[in-house]
């Protein structure tokens, strides 16, 4: 199931160069284009994640939701799928953004009503 959704994701989205669906723990679920650093960087993930939901208690904004990180070299985009699981898209290209965020919260609608 989520190896149709991650594909769906990979193919009608420009610019992505990486996408995975990972646990906070790390643990990898699915992933499009392997590379030898989707563990380490979905640990990363993880634990700036737990991070950013802390920060986010202490303003009494609600749940993490979707966040990105600009470098100079890419963007990486996290939409949270449930509080534990999120969905993690490195993109080169700044331009694709608005696609990415459109197909990450379409999926992650999709892949909570099939968790829930």
């Amino acid at each position: 199931m989520f190896g149709n959704m991650i594909r769906d994701i990979w193919t009608s989205t420009p610019g992505l160069e990486n996408l995975l669906l990972s646990g906070i723990d790390g643990i990898v679920i699915e992933k499009k284009n392997d590379t030898e650093d989707d563990d380490l960087i979905a640990a990363e993930a993880g634990n700036l994640i737990k991070e950013c939901q802390r920060f986010g208690q202490e303003l009494n904004s609600g749940p993490l939701q979707f966040f990105t990180t600009r470098y100079e070299h890419c963007t990486v985009a996290i939409q949270m799928v449930t509080e534990d699981y999120f969905l993690l898209g490195i993109v080169k290209d700044p331009k694709y953004m608005g696609v990415v965020r459109y197909q990450f919260n379409l999926k992650s609608y999709e892949w909570y009503s099939a968790i829930a």
